[in-house]
């Protein structure tokens, strides 16, 4: 039998609205996961432990009502809360207190969702790492910049938790921790209330432990209900046609990585899955004009805490703005030139198959919590603004997960979900 901290979220609910299962009996499990092991994971940076489990006493004796009711979730520390303080990960906002939840934040709560805590975030979602560790070992890093979020998840501290990217804080953290992390296409959840970084690229999206209950988080913050993951109607596409991506970096991905991959493509082709291979070529380079692009973008965002309060930034957030004000505009619109060509090379490339499997980081988390990791094999689906998810492919030499990164076309979450749902079941079988 699961126990309550490890029960999916989608078959949470139904016990809850079946009345076999009280929202305080669950929360009270989530509550003891972070009583025994918050100490030492350092998942939070705001808990609200007892608001949370008054709140679920009050559901128990509701009708039900909302996509989530009664189910826990996490915020990043750089999305606003009402509730919580809201610090973006810097001392220079220490304490301070929004007086309106996020978008994303409210429309959770509207469906049912309690709001554990806040999750730890890089500095302003950069580099600057915060006190997290891995779960897994405490002497690695848990991934940036939603280390918190991707913690959280894997410590069974809460099941769900809403993270952000911009260049790989989704993915990477997720493969690192183990966990399903999920980056919409470009814009489904509203990005209102949550601190701005490169407006062009930043993306709100849900971590979790299967592709169902992301997905039903998803559609709880967007305000989309097709995403939700039906029984009925996830077996309508049990073999989706599949594209393996050896990325223009895949050099750069340990041998651990790259046979994750490829072991995923050998097992789904003898299931008598579509499996072909995909020309990276048309994406040379489009890793580079994302860090471009988003530097410049990013010194603008942040032109304030650096004119006013240089003295309260990291030496490596201070690289990163100065490195943007320095960019020249002949190499910000070649970045967006190279942007657009490809994204209109990704749609040639979704006639043919349903997703994409590639790597979701370079390998295992490295050791040490000084830096969070590589985020190479992010960048260019921020840039082509795809949706993606991490699906947790066992471990590395280390003992440490291993995620491979499932990629479907732009703006096609709902087809894109159930294709990667499927993809879930024929690799674990």
């Amino acid at each position: 039998m699961t126990a309550l901290h490890q029960l999916p979220v989608h078959e949470a609910v139904e016990q809850i609205y079946q009345k076999q299962l009280k929202p305080s009996a669950l929360m009270q499990a989530y509550a003891e996961q972070i009583s025994a092991h918050e100490a030492k994971i350092g998942a939070f940076i705001e808990l609200d432990i007892e608001g949370a489990l008054a709140r679920a006493r009050a559901l128990d004796d509701a009708a039900p009502e909302g996509l989530l009711f009664g189910i826990g979730f996490g915020v990043k520390d750089i999305i606003d809360t009402a509730d919580l303080p809201t610090g973006y990960g810097s001392p220079i906002y220490k304490g301070y207190q929004p007086r309106a939840d996020a978008a994303c934040v409210l429309q959770l709560k509207n469906q049912g969702a309690i709001l554990v805590g806040k999750t730890v975030t890089t500095e302003f979602a950069v580099f600057h790492p915060g006190k997290t560790v891995n779960p897994h070992n405490h002497a690695h890093t848990p991934g940036g910049s939603s280390s918190g979020s991707a913690a959280a998840v894997a410590a069974n501290f809460v099941p769900l938790a809403l993270g952000t990217q911009t260049a790989a804080s989704i993915f990477r953290p997720a493969s690192f921790c183990g966990v399903v992390g999920y980056k919409p296409s470009y814009g489904l959840i509203s990005r209102v209330g949550a601190k701005t970084l490169a407006e062009s690229f930043d993306t709100l999206g849900p971590m979790g432990r299967c592709v169902a209950d992301v997905a039903l988080m998803a559609a709880a913050a967007a305000k989309r209900h097709d995403l939700v993951i039906h029984k009925d109607t996830a077996r309508q596409n049990n073999k989706p046609r599949v594209g393996v991506f050896r990325s223009p970096y895949w050099g750069e991905a340990e041998p651990a990585m790259q046979e994750a991959v490829l072991d995923m493509a050998a097992r789904l082709a003898r299931q008598s899955v579509s499996v072909t291979e995909i020309d990276s070529a048309p994406f040379e380079g489009l890793a580079d004009a994302q860090n471009d692009f988003m530097l410049w973008q990013a010194a603008i965002a942040l032109a304030h805490e650096y004119q006013h309060h240089r003295d309260q930034c990291s030496p490596k957030l201070i690289e990163v703005l100065e490195l943007g004000q320095a960019m020249p505009w002949s190499k910000v619109e070649a970045a967006m030139e190279r942007m657009a060509a490809a994204r209109q090379a990704i749609e040639a490339v979704f006639q043919d198959v349903d997703l994409l499997i590639t790597p979701a980081a370079p390998g295992e988390a490295p050791e040490g919590l000084a830096a969070t990791g590589n985020p190479i094999f992010g960048r260019s689906w921020i840039a082509l603004g795809t949706p993606g998810l991490t699906l947790p492919t066992g471990t590395g030499p280390k003992g440490l997960p291993l995620g491979v990164l499932a990629v479907g076309a732009p703006g096609q979450d709902r087809a894109f979900l159930q294709a990667a749902h499927a993809l879930e079941g024929l690799v674990r079988q």
